[in-house]
C-alpha cells in the first residue's frame, strides 16, 4: 500500500476547476498534490477517483449539484483500496452526491473550530445545524467501513457518522468497534423543525458491530439517534430497515436505537445479544414492525420500549431478554416489550428530555419467548421527578408471551408475571428525591384480547390472556439460520411468513445485501424463504 500523509482542508482537486468549461463530466483522478480549498461546484456525472493506498489525516470535503441519473461520485480507485487513518475525515454536501468504497481505519476524532467532529458528515465542514443549504439532498453514504477506532480517541464524546439535510440514503455500510462515547450514526433534526419539512432519510443494510471492547459507558452510546428530545414533535418520516445490529450497545445505554422523533418506520432489522433495547424515547405515530430480537441472555438485553402516543409495535419476534435479571433495582425499562409510565404534568412541561404520557399505544401479533423480564404495560422508575401517569387506552392483542422453562424475573416490580402492569394506585414506591410516588389512576387500556401465555398475568389484562402452561410450542430453523424460531400459536404471536430472514454476519455466513459488497462474499445471495416449523 502506498502511504501518503495529508492535510487537505477541503478537496478536491485544483485540476477540476480547468474542467468546468467543457460542459462534460470527467473522471478526474486526485494527484495528492498540495493543499486545496476546492470551492467551485462539481459537475452533474463528474466521477471523483483517489487512488489505492493509505492516506493519514487526509480530509475530504466536496461540494457537489449533480442530478437524478447523473450524480457527482467520491469512490474509491478500488472498493475497499483506500485507508484513511488518523484525523482523517470524508464531508459531502450539496446534492446528488454519492461517496463510495472507503475503508476508515484506526480513525481519530477530529477538531474543527474548537470542537470534535465526526470523520463522515453530509455537512459543509463549521456549517450551521439551521440550514439546509449547508447539508446534502438525496445523497448516498455506501460501501464504507469504519473499525479500529484509535486508542488516543476512547476517551473522546463524538460521532461517527453525522447525517443531515434532505432524503439521504446511508446503505451497505459496515460500522465496527466504536470504544468511545457517543452515537455511532445520528441523524440530525434541528433544520428540518426550523424549515417545517420531513428529513425522509433511508437507513438500510448496514452492520453495527460489537462494541463492547472498551469501557462500560452510560447514556449517550446508542448505535444510532434519530432526533433529540427538544425536536421530539418534529414529523422526520426516517425509514430503519434490514440493518443488523451486534452486540452494538454500549454497556450501561439502554438504548442501541433511540427514537426521539414522529413518523419514523423501523422495519426487517435484526438486533442480536445487545445489552439493550429499540427505544421509541420521544416522538409519536411511529412504527416498529417484523423485527427480529435474537438476544441470548445478554445482560441488559431487551426488545422495544415505548414512550409517547399513538406509536405501533406489530409482528416482532423477541427471543431470550434477559431484562434487568442482576442488574440493580429500577431497570425496569429492560423488557422485551415495554411502556413507562409519564412524568406528572407539571414535571412533564418543565422537563422536555423527561418521561412523556403514553397515549393510544398498539402493541399487536409480538411474539415474546425464553425472555426474564417479558412484558411490562406501564413501569415506573426510580427517577427525580414525580412519575405519576400510568399509559392511556392501550391496545394489548393477539400476542403471544411464552417462558418455556424462564422463570420471569421476580421483583418487586414484575411481581414474578409473564404480562405485568406495574404502576397503579396500589404500588407504593419512592422517588429519588424521597418523595412517594402514587398513580393518580389505573393505566387503561382500549383492547385487551387474544393472548397466549404460560405464566402468570396482571389482573388488569387477565381477561385477555389465555392461559397455556402445557402447551409446547414446535421451534424449528425456519430459515436456514442457524437459528431455533417457534411460530405463531392459535392466532397469537408474529406470522413468520410475513417477516425477512434474521440477518447474520459471521465468518461461515453472511446475509445477502448486508455490509460493504467488498467485505462479503455472499453479497449477491438471494433472501432465505421461510419454512413453517409445523
Amino acid at each position: 500500500m502506498l502511504k501518503r500523509t495529508l492535510s487537505l482542508t477541503a478537496l478536491l482537486l485544483a485540476a477540476l476547476v480547468g474542467f468546468q468549461s467543457s460542459g462534460q463530466a470527467k473522471t478526474i483522478t486526485y494527484d495528492g498534490k498540495g493543499n486545496e480549498e476546492w470551492k467551485k461546484t462539481a459537475r452533474a456525472g463528474d466521477v471523483l477517483v483517489i487512488p489505492d493506498g493509505t492516506y493519514d489525516n487526509l480530509k475530504l470535503t466536496i461540494f457537489g449539484k449533480g442530478k437524478p441519473k447523473k450524480p457527482v461520485r467520491l469512490k474509491a480507485e478500488t472498493p475497499g483500496g483506500v485507508i484513511l487513518t488518523g484525523e482523517s475525515w470524508i464531508y459531502y454536501y450539496g446534492q446528488y452526491v454519492s461517496v463510495d468504497g472507503f475503508d476508515l481505519q484506526n480513525i481519530k476524532a477530529s477538531t474543527l473550530k474548537g470542537k470534535l467532529r465526526a470523520p463522515i458528515s453530509n455537512m459543509r465542514p463549521g456549517g450551521s445545524t439551521e440550514k439546509s443549504k449547508d447539508m446534502c439532498k438525496m445523497c448516498i453514504l455506501q460501501h464504507i467501513r469504519i473499525d479500529n477506532e484509535h486508542k488516543d480517541s476512547w476517551d473522546k464524546d463524538y460521532r461517527w457518522v453525522d447525517i443531515a439535510g434532505y432524503y439521504n440514503i446511508v446503505r451497505h455500510n459496515y460500522f465496527g468497534a466504536k470504544k468511545s462515547q457517543g452515537r455511532v450514526l445520528q441523524l440530525n433534526i434541528k433544520h428540518a423543525d426550523i424549515e417545517r419539512q420531513p428529513v425522509n432519510h433511508r437507513i438500510q443494510y448496514n452492520y453495527f458491530a460489537s462494541r463492547n471492547q472498551g469501557d462500560a459507558l452510560d447514556n449517550g452510546g446508542e448505535a444510532l439517534l434519530i432526533g433529540e428530545s427538544s425536536r421530539q414533535h418534529v414529523s422526520a418520516q426516517a425509514r430503519v430497515e434490514m440493518n443488523l445490529f451486534y452486540d452494538a450497545s454500549v454497556a450501561g445505554e439502554p438504548e442501541v436505537i433511540s427514537n426521539k422523533s414522529s413518523d419514523n418506520l423501523y422495519q426487517f432489522n435484526t438486533i442480536r445479544n445487545t445489552s439493550a433495547s429499540l427505544t421509541l424515547r420521544h416522538g409519536d405515530r411511529n412504527t416498529v414492525q417484523y423485527n427480529w430480537f435474537l438476544q441470548d441472555q445478554a445482560p441488559g438485553s431487551g426488545g422495544v420500549r415505548v414512550i409517547g402516543k399513538d406509536n405501533v409495535v406489530v409482528n416482532n419476534y423477541v427471543d431470550g431478554a434477559a431484562g434487568a435479571q442482576g442488574e440493580p433495582e429500577g431497570k425496569t425499562y429492560r423488557t422485551a416489550l415495554g411502556m413507562a409510565a409519564g412524568y406528572s404534568q407539571k414535571d412533564d412541561e418543565a422537563n422536555i428530555n423527561g418521561y412523556q404520557l403514553s397515549v393510544n399505544n398498539v402493541f399487536d401479533r409480538n411474539t415474546v419467548v425464553r425472555s426474564v423480564q417479558p412484558v411490562m404495560l406501564s413501569a415506573w422508575y426510580k427517577r427525580d421527578q414525580d412519575m405519576t401517569r400510568p399509559p392511556q387506552d392501550t391496545t394489548f392483542t393477539n400476542n403471544l408471551v411464552m417462558q418455556m422453562g424462564f422463570k420471569p424475573l421476580d421483583e418487586y416490580w414484575t411481581a414474578g408475571q409473564s404480562i405485568s402492569v406495574d404502576f397503579t394506585p396500589e404500588s407504593d414506591y419512592t422517588n429519588k428525591k424521597g418523595r412517594p410516588n402514587v398513580a393518580e389512576y389505573y393505566p387503561s387500556f382500549k383492547a385487551v384480547s387474544g393472548n397466549i401465555s404460560d405464566w402468570s398475568v396482571s389482573k388488569l389484562v387477565k381477561d385477555g390472556v389465555t392461559m397455556a402452561r402445557d402447551v409446547k410450542l414446535k421451534g424449528c430453523d425456519a430459515f436456514g439460520t442457524g437459528d431455533e424460531l417457534f411460530d405463531a400459536y392459535n392466532g397469537a404471536g408474529a406470522d413468520l411468513s410475513l417477516m425477512a430472514e434474521p440477518l447474520l454476519w459471521t465468518p461461515e455466513l453472511k446475509s445477502g445485501k448486508l455490509g460493504p459488497v467488498w467485505l462479503n462474499a455472499n453479497w449477491n445471495d438471494a433472501p432465505r424463504g421461510y419454512s413453517p416449523c409445523s
